[in-house]
């Protein structure tokens, strides 16, 4: 299955064609896209690439983590799956409601 990568603070002038390079030294990419800016659409430094496998991305990110590209040390963060992201939601909206809840009550009981 198929694995997104977040590649966060790269320098502004790499290609696509360059990141799928360097991504491929690790695995099969299957695809490298330029987040831009809305406004001025111009590279915001931020890239998503997708590996083929889920343990190429795995160890791309631990492999290229704090690795510096011309003077700029990049970050990677892999992405969740849409399922995990989900539960990921309804857990932070629960315990928002829990939350709020629990004020309520104080409000009401003082």
């Amino acid at each position: 299955m198929a694995s997104r990568i977040f590649v966060e603070n790269l320098p502004l002038d790499i290609t696509e064609e360059r990141l799928g390079d360097i991504f491929s030294q690790i695995g099969e990419v299957q695809s490298v896209r330029i987040q831009t800016d809305l406004i001025t659409r111009r590279p915001t430094g931020r890239r998503f690439v997708e590996m083929s496998l889920d343990v190429d991305a795995y160890r791309a990110v631990n492999f290229f983590e704090g690795a510096t590209i011309r003077d700029r040390k990049i970050h990677l963060v892999e992405e969740m799956p849409l399922i995990d992201r989900a539960k990921d939601i309804f857990a932070h909206a629960i315990m928002q409601q829990r939350l709020n809840l629990s004020r309520w009550k104080e409000k009401l009981i003082h």
